[in-house]
């Protein structure tokens, strides 16, 4: 019986997806549960059809659009709150809320779930296919436009690297967006050259011993008292940025990827060109 009651939700989500597809009325009750489905719903559609977002939106730190979002209700992403809210579509991912996921679909509420997109190929097809969930997909063009003029001249040769540091001596090698920004900003990445793949550790060590052109970080700003965010006052670490020139990427600009990354690969080049060491 739960299986069939799972099976029934699944079914319910996907005929009411591609009914949306094909059908002027598009869900008018929507809800985000995460800062990356709250960037999309915001580009996407006006606020009167988001019922909420999720408790992330408001955030400046971590929201792009945290202004649009200001007067639009928010949830902790309780499966109680969201059906509350009655809504026709919940756009959610999938590392995190599983459980309110399941019931939501057991109580026959479409649920569409984002993917982790990497490539520029991986978010257009991402960015369709939640315009298409939405009835927007005209919008999805328009939003898409402004990263593909990111984009342009990533494919000529680069001769400089880039290290990316986060808090905890983090980094992203290969498939990860982080590289796909890196790389349209006009720079090889370090981690990737090292035979790093996805989101892996790079230590203090090999960083300064490797010295790449570029260091550029984020995230340090979050819990600022904490262990690994004082890696950043490391003596060994504020020595090497005496040389090396330092951007440091506000945190809103890639808090996961989507169609929004235009924005850290242009703030990366404007910087670039600055050439300004930060401490």
């Amino acid at each position: 019986m739960f299986l069939r009651r799972i099976c029934g939700g699944l079914l319910s989500a996907a005929v009411f997806l591609l009914a949306s597809v094909s059908s002027a009325d598009a869900p008018k009750r929507i809800v985000s549960l995460s800062v990356c489905a709250d960037q999309y719903l915001l580009g996407m559609v006006e606020p009167h059809q988001i019922a909420a977002l999720s408790e992330d939106a408001h955030n400046p730190r971590i929201s792009l659009q945290h202004e649009k979002a200001k007067d639009i209700p928010t949830t902790r992403g309780s499966a109680e709150e969201i059906l509350l809210l009655n809504p026709d579509l919940v756009i959610a991912n999938r590392w995190r809320g599983v459980k309110t996921t399941e019931i939501l679909r057991q109580s026959d509420i479409p649920v569409l779930m984002l993917s982790l997109p990497v490539t520029f190929e991986d978010i257009q097809a991402e960015t369709h296919k939640v315009a298409q969930a939405l009835g927007e997909e005209e919008r999805a063009e328009t939003l898409l436009s402004d990263l593909k003029q990111a984009l342009n001249g990533q494919d000529q040769a680069k001769t400089q690297t880039a290290a990316y540091f986060m808090p905890g001596g983090y980094s992203a090698g290969q498939n990860t967006f982080v590289e796909t920004v890196i790389h349209a900003a006009g720079y090889r990445n370090l981690a990737s050259e090292l035979g790093m793949k996805g989101w892996s550790s790079l230590s203090l060590e090999e960083l300064v011993l490797d010295k790449p052109d570029l260091l550029v970080m984020s995230f340090f700003k979050r819990g600022r008292h904490s262990l690994s965010t004082r890696l950043r006052q490391h003596s060994a670490l504020q020595e090497f940025i005496k040389t090396t020139p330092v951007i440091d990427v506000p945190d809103k600009y890639w808090a996961c990827g989507g169609w929004f990354l235009f924005e850290a690969i242009n703030y990366l080049k404007r910087r670039a060109h600055g050439t300004q060491t930060s401490r």
